[in-house]
């Protein structure tokens, strides 16, 4: 914990970093996990690389439909999940099946448009039809749920990401803001930050690309915007943080792997 602070705190205060790597990134998005390997997704692939640049591993299916969302938050077990067919299939870390593939419908989940992982093998549903979050644990039995939040909150809420961190759950609407609840689905507040595509939540902070390209932090405690060198990074579509690596993809498609000098 103390090591994550002080990364951070040196990341939004620090200007000199070294470069690790600059390749193109030919995905349509970037994920993370916690041990530093990206990955990079596409419609019916997943690449996952080392910070070297070396591909590790990849998965494809052309049966299951276009990827919606890959979670990473357990490397060694990888939610992928397909919209269209409102699917979901478990990956391990050599982005292998390590299950058979699980059809939304038959949980009466068939609305479905953002899943991710969650405590304890868990997994989150959202449920644009009933405006409801959902909880099912590994059995795949509701242990938790939100209520209707469009009732709860008076809002059409029209969310389109979805992540724990920490136990706590973000839901993105891009109108309204980022929604914060606790592990048993109970709505907590609202982050005022608007038109993201998606985020990621590091400890005390949110990071993510604004409006105008820029990486920029939003601090839990002081509720303070800082933008992370926006002369260097001012044409950002998507940011991670990783241990004391920055990944950044531009609007040319190329991929930034940046490392921190202490």
């Amino acid at each position: 914990m103390k090591q994550l602070l002080l990364f951070l705190t040196t990341l939004l205060f620090l200007p000199t970093f070294a470069q690790v790597k600059s390749v193109a990134f030919t995905g349509t998005t970037i994920t993370t996990d916690q041990l530093g390997y990206y990955y990079e997704i596409s419609n019916t692939t997943i690449n996952k690389y080392a910070t070297d640049g070396k591909l590790e591993y990849s998965f494809s299916n052309n049966m299951l439909g276009i990827i919606s969302n890959v979670d990473v938050s357990n490397p060694q077990k990888i939610l992928v999940y397909f919209k269209e067919f409102t699917k979901i299939l478990i990956l391990d870390n050599t982005l292998s099946p390590s299950s058979e593939v699980i059809d939304l419908t038959t949980l009466e989940l068939y609305e479905t448009t953002l899943v991710c992982r969650s405590y304890n093998d868990g997994t989150w549903y959202y449920d644009p039809i009933r405006f409801e979050l959902i909880r099912k644990n590994q059995e795949l039995i509701t242990t938790n749920s939100s209520g209707n939040l469009s009732n709860l909150l008076a809002e059409n809420i029209q969310p389109n990401y979805l992540i724990e961190y920490n136990n706590m759950l973000y839901l993105n609407d891009p109108k309204n803001g980022i929604l914060v609840f606790d592990s048993y689905g109970s709505y907590l507040k609202t982050i005022p930050l608007y038109e993201l595509s998606s985020f990621q939540v590091k400890d005390k902070f949110i990071i993510y690309s604004n409006l105008n390209g820029e990486v920029e932090t939003y601090d839990f405690f002081t509720l303070k915007k800082t933008k992370y060198q926006p002369k260097k990074y001012n044409s950002t579509v998507s940011v991670r943080v990783e241990n004391n690596l920055i990944y950044i993809v531009d609007k040319n498609k190329q991929l930034f792997i940046d490392k921190i000098e202490y």
